[in-house]
C-alpha cells in the first residue's frame, strides 16, 4: 500500500539515475581528483529542482578550478588540530602530517554534495570525511560559485 506514495526513479542523461529519500533526490557524482560523492538533490515528489539539476552539471565542470579554495579551507581546518597534536594532545592512532594545503587530498574521502536552497538561495555543500577530524564532516559551501563558508560539522544525508 505505500508504494502508491513512492517517487518513481528518475533518470538524467548527464547525471545518471536517482532515487527520492528523505525529501532529496539521491545519487551520485565523480568530482576528480576527489572522487565520488553520494549526490543529493532538492525537488518535488516528482523531479529534481530544474536549478539543482543545472548546479550539479556546472559543478562537474567547475570543481577544478573549486580545488584551490576546498583544499585551502580543509588545510585551514586540519592547522589547529596538528598545533593540538604538537602541544601533546592525544588524537588516537595515527596523525597526517601535513605542509601544504596540497597535501590534503590524500586525508579526506568524499562524503556527499547537497544542492538545495537556504533563505531563497542556491547553495552547493562539498563535504568530506577527515584523517584527522574523525567525528565531524568537514564541508565548502559555496553559492553563486563563491565560497562562502568552510563548515566543520554538517549533517550527513
Amino acid at each position: 500500500m505505500f508504494g502508491l506514495f513512492k517517487a518513481e526513479p528518475y533518470d538524467d542523461s548527464e547525471l545518471g539515475a536517482f532515487e527520492r529519500s528523505g525529501g532529496h533526490w539521491r545519487g551520485r557524482v565523480v568530482l576528480e581528483p576527489a572522487g565520488i560523492f553520494r549526490l543529493s538533490l532538492a525537488g518535488d515528489r516528482r523531479v529534481p529542482h530544474p536549478n539543482a539539476l543545472q548546479l550539479s552539471r556546472e559543478l562537474r565542470e567547475r570543481f577544478p578550478s573549486l580545488v584551490p579554495k576546498v583544499q585551502h579551507g580543509l588545510f585551514e581546518h586540519y592547522l589547529p588540530y596538528k598545533e593540538a597534536v604538537e602541544e601533546g594532545i592525544e588524537m588516537g592512532g595515527s596523525f597526517p602530517q601535513m605542509a601544504d594545503s596540497v597535501e590534503v587530498w590524500p586525508h579526506v574521502k568524499p562524503a556527499h554534495v547537497l544542492i538545495e536552497t537556504l533563505n531563497g538561495q542556491w547553495r552547493v555543500e562539498i563535504a568530506f570525511t577527515t584523517d584527522w577530524d574523525v567525528e565531524h564532516t568537514v564541508a565548502a559551501i559555496f553559492s553563486d560559485w563563491h565560497l562562502i563558508e568552510l563548515n566543520g560539522s554538517v549533517r550527513g544525508i
